[in-house]
């Protein structure tokens, strides 16, 4: 994945978010956390059901919603956001049926 593909995605992340901080771990990483504040996730998992593919993340030091960038087989991205979930909780968001995740994180609330 290129450098410019994931500067995209975080600024699209954060102009969505209002300004709030990305925090994203991939399935290797065991926890990613900010200089800023305590706030940390432990790794997302992959999820498949009949709503599509998705994932969930649980997240430590604020409320936060989860969110995947999503990739469908024609090439065109989108971002879809979980539900707002206390410290300590799981936020799950979902992509369509016909994509795949390509990305996941968090964002603190």
């Amino acid at each position: 994945m290129g450098i410019r593909y994931r500067v995209a995605t975080a600024g699209m992340a954060l102009a969505l978010a209002g300004g709030g901080a990305v925090v994203g771990a991939a399935p290797a990483s065991a926890t990613g956390k900010t200089a800023a504040s305590s706030f940390s996730c432990d790794a997302w998992q992959y999820q498949r059901g009949s709503r599509g593919h998705g994932a969930s993340i649980t997240c430590h030091g604020s409320s936060f919603t989860g969110y995947v960038v999503c990739h469908q087989p024609n090439g065109y991205l989108y971002v879809r956001f979980g539900n707002r979930a206390r410290s300590g909780g799981t936020s799950t968001a979902w992509c369509d049926l016909n994509a795949e995740v390509s990305e996941a994180g968090a964002l603190p609330i």
